[in-house]
């Protein structure tokens, strides 16, 4: 509740008004008198007046300031008058503060010349003369219009140095402030910004680091797979050859040995001639089935230049035995 309420802008110029009103009431403590007005008083009330403007825009509460400024006004003095001619004076300073502030907002030294001339023209030309005209209708003043600006002009001459000494230099403070602020400001959006581009980055890196781990994980599943699937053939490859070299060659090798026997005891040259026949054959079929289990016994699978290469063994194999 009590955050919601400082978050609210016219609670604040509530309170802003309530403060600067007290200030100003406190600093009218400080009098100096100006003679030829009755109760006509210089102090330093205006310095809080005119530093509201910085703070507060909406004229209401300005006139809020004012009111409990006035309350401080001497008994032989005006409430009336004093309300005036500070309302008027705020109206206008108010509405000069913000046109300088907006045609202004960067060029500090510039801000505060003109902040200057228009203290000085809140005094002369709003102050002075409404507090003169509301005082000679009030019959507080028997002096004439030009005499009475004339001797407060005197007479706040002081009060007017020193309004315009304090205002611009808290205007200086109140724009260093203020750019400070916004160089914060725009500092934290800065970081914030960076904030959020490492964290996307680091985002980033998080999910690619995931993926490139999922990839890994799919690559080493492929390759156990791989690996297994060579392993399996190699195993029948090495089965398979084991058949070639033992359990084929055993009864290829029976049926050479018959084959000669009875090609070596026979005798008759028809049979003779078709065992030798006969056992070429067989032998050509051995050299092929030996030349097969070496190659298979490495365990590994042919490739195309290897059929090509066996191929050619095998054809040579055929004509050289052809010739015998």
């Amino acid at each position: 509740m009590i955050k919601e309420l400082l978050n609210n802008k016219e609670f604040k110029d509530i309170i802003l008004s309530v403060i600067f009103g007290l200030l100003s009431a406190l600093l009218s403590l400080v009098q100096f008198e100006i003679p030829g007005f009755s109760g006509a008083i210089s102090s330093l009330n205006e310095i809080p007046l005119l530093i509201s403007v910085f703070y507060i825009v909406n004229p209401f509460y300005l006139i809020i300031t004012v009111v409990i400024s006035s309350l401080t006004t001497p008994e032989q003095g005006s409430v009336y008058s004093t309300i005036l001619m500070h309302a008027g004076g705020l109206a206008f300073f108010g509405i000069y503060y913000h046109l300088l502030l907006k045609h202004f907002p960067e060029k500090v030294l510039k801000s505060i010349a003109y902040c200057a001339v228009g203290i000085v023209v809140y005094y002369y030309i709003f102050l002075m003369p409404i507090f003169v005209v509301s005082n000679k209708f009030l019959g507080l003043t028997d002096l004439s219009f030009t005499n009475s600006y004339a001797s407060l002009s005197q007479a706040l001459y002081f009060e007017l140095t020193t309004s315009v000494l304090v205002v611009t230099l808290f205007l200086v403070q109140l724009n260093y402030s203020r750019r400070l602020k916004k160089y914060s400001v725009s500092l934290e959006e800065l970081v914030n910004e960076r904030t959020e581009e490492l964290r996307l980055t680091v985002e980033e890196l998080h999910n690619a680091n995931e993926e490139l781990s999922s990839m890994n994980n799919g690559l080493d599943l492929m390759v156990k797979n791989r690996t297994a699937e060579l392993e399996e053939r190699n195993y029948q490859l090495t089965e398979y050859a084991f058949i070639n070299s033992h359990l084929l060659r055993a009864p290829l090798a029976r049926i050479l040995g018959l084959t000669d026997i009875i090609r070596r005891e026979s005798t008759d040259p028809i049979t003779v001639d078709l065992m030798n026949k006969l056992f070429t054959s067989c032998g050509e079929l051995d050299e092929i089935i030996r030349l097969m289990s070496t190659q298979l016994s490495d365990g590994s699978i042919l490739s195309w230049e290897q059929k090509e290469e066996l191929k050619n063994k095998i054809n040579e194999i055929i004509a050289q035995k052809g010739k015998l």
